[in-house]
């Protein structure tokens, strides 16, 4: 038999029922029973705790900021994270590049074009701004930039909203954004550029949490449960901004790519 090595789904579902804490000799005799040897499922096994000792060492505590007291997501909020004058000159960046914000859809899926109606640019062009900002970001959250995405901005005018979602990856979106080194996401690390007049809370329903915009604030949580498994209880929304507009920025962290690990296209 080919040692032919699992897949992101695979690695996925033995990940989730690891953490449930299912017998180890059952899930064995499952995936041998989908046609994977020996050598594969040892090495699926050897994977799935090194991913889950890479998603703990990704808890923090975030430098200076406040955590929220739900026991259900790792989040954090750090006032005056950026300076007025620093948000400024980061609005004028994030204003002059951008276009219309997109989002997946599973295969054969149909995309609701009223999900996501904001506009969006990436701050990738070594600008010293960027760079400054990059760096802030990575001390404040303690994560390399090697395991960062581009910085994004994000404008919202007046009706814009980002309905209910989650930042991490689903099954059908690795093989699409995952890297030669970089894997699922972990941490999202967002910033309130400016204050809509009305409206634009970030709402997150599973722990009762709705923020209210504030110029320079930060808002930084986890999409990782400890196991490394997805945290759907970090699903949020960016409600419809009812007066002004709102502008922020957004870096999301990733989890290491593990060598030899492959992902579904």
């Amino acid at each position: 038999m080919a040692n032919k090595p699992l897949t992101a789904e695979w690695l996925g579902w033995l990940q989730l029922n690891l953490a449930r804490g299912c017998s180890s000799i059952e899930l064995r005799q499952i995936l041998a029973k989908n046609g994977f040897s020996a050598a594969a499922i040892n090495q699926a096994f050897e994977a799935a705790v090194t991913r889950r000792e890479s998603a703990n060492v990704g808890a923090r505590v975030v430098d200076g900021g406040q955590r929220h007291p739900s026991d259900k997501v790792e989040l954090y909020t750090v006032a005056n994270f950026l300076t007025p004058r620093e948000c400024e000159r980061l609005v004028q960046l994030v204003v002059a590049k951008l276009r219309r914000s997109t989002i997946s859809t599973p295969p054969g899926g149909e995309s609701d074009q009223t999900f996501r109606t904001s506009r969006t640019c990436d701050l990738v062009d070594g600008n010293p701004i960027v760079t400054d900002l990059d760096s802030k970001i990575s001390k404040c959250i303690g994560i390399d930039l090697t395991l960062a995405e581009p910085t994004q901005g994000q404008r919202y005018e007046v009706g814009n909203q980002f309905k209910t979602h989650t930042d991490f990856f689903k099954s059908y979106e690795l093989g699409k954004f995952a890297t030669e080194t970089l894997g699922q996401r972990s941490w999202t690390f967002m910033v309130y550029l400016d204050e809509p007049v009305a409206g634009g809370e970030t709402i997150f329903p599973d722990v009762d949490l709705s923020i209210r915009p504030r110029t320079g604030m930060a808002v930084a949580w986890n999409n990782l449960l400890p196991s490394g498994a997805p945290n759907e209880l970090t699903r949020h929304q960016g409600t419809p901004v009812r007066s002004g507009h709102k502008t922020v920025i957004t870096k999301w962290f990733r989890v290491p790519k593990l060598r030899g690990e492959t992902m579904a296209s």
